[in-house]
C-alpha cells in the first residue's frame, strides 16, 4: 500500500485540478515557477557552503581541532568522540548524519556516546543552511544579516550545551 501512496496522491491531485478548473492549474504552475526561481537563486550560496564544508573535512582541520580540544572535553565531561558531530551539525545535515551513523556503528546506539550523539543531533539545526536560506532573499531580510548570524551562533552554542548536559544527566539516571 505504501508503494501506491505517491501515485494515488498524484492521481487525486490531477482529478482535483480537472474538476476545479483553470485557476487550480494556474496556481500550481505559478507555485512551481516561484519554487524553481527560489532554487536557482539559492544555488550559488549552497554551492559555496558545500564547497567550504568539503574543504574543511578534506583538509584534516576537523581531526586536528578534535585532538586539540580533547583535554577540554575531559574536563567538561563531554565524550571527545562527539567533536566531529559538534563541528558538522551546524554546517551540514548530511555530513552530520554520516558522522552520527559512524558513531552508532563504532560505539553503538545505547552507549554513552551514541546516547549523547542522538540527543545532540535531534536538538540542533544546520545553522549555516538555514542562514543561507534566510539571507539569500532581497531587501529587508538580507539587511539584518549582521544580527541574524550572532543570534543563530549563540542559539547553537546554547542548544549544544543544553543537549550535552541533558545527555549526561539522563545517561547517569538510566
Amino acid at each position: 500500500m505504501t508503494n501506491l501512496f505517491l501515485p494515488i496522491l498524484i492521481l487525486l491531485l490531477g482529478i482535483l485540478f480537472l474538476f476545479r478548473g483553470k485557476r487550480s492549474t494556474d496556481a500550481f504552475l505559478r507555485g512551481a515557477k516561484n519554487g524553481l526561481s527560489a532554487a536557482v537563486s539559492l544555488f550559488p550560496t549552497l554551492l559555496l557552503f558545500l564547497t567550504a564544508v568539503s574543504l574543511f573535512r578534506a583538509s584534516g582541520a576537523a581531526e586536528l581541532i578534535t585532538v586539540w580540544l580533547s583535554p577540554l572535553c575531559r574536563v567538561l565531561h563531554i565524550p571527545s568522540e562527539l567533536l566531529p558531530l559538534l563541528f558538522t551539525r551546524p554546517i551540514s545535515g548530511s555530513a552530520s548524519t554520516a558522522v552520527l551513523s559512524d558513531l552508532f556503528s563504532q560505539y553503538g546506539a545505547d552507549s554513552r556516546v551514541g546516547f549523547a550523539a542522538s540527543i545532540l543531533a535531534g536538538s540542533s539545526e544546520t545553522m549555516l543552511y538555514v542562514l543561507a536560506l534566510y539571507c539569500t532573499g532581497k531587501g529587508e531580510r538580507s539587511r539584518h544579516m549582521r544580527h541574524v548570524f550572532p543570534a543563530a551562533f549563540l542559539t547553537t552554542l546554547f542548544v549544544t550545551a543544553l543537549s550535552l548536559a541533558a545527555a549526561n544527566w539522563f545517561y547517569r539516571s538510566v
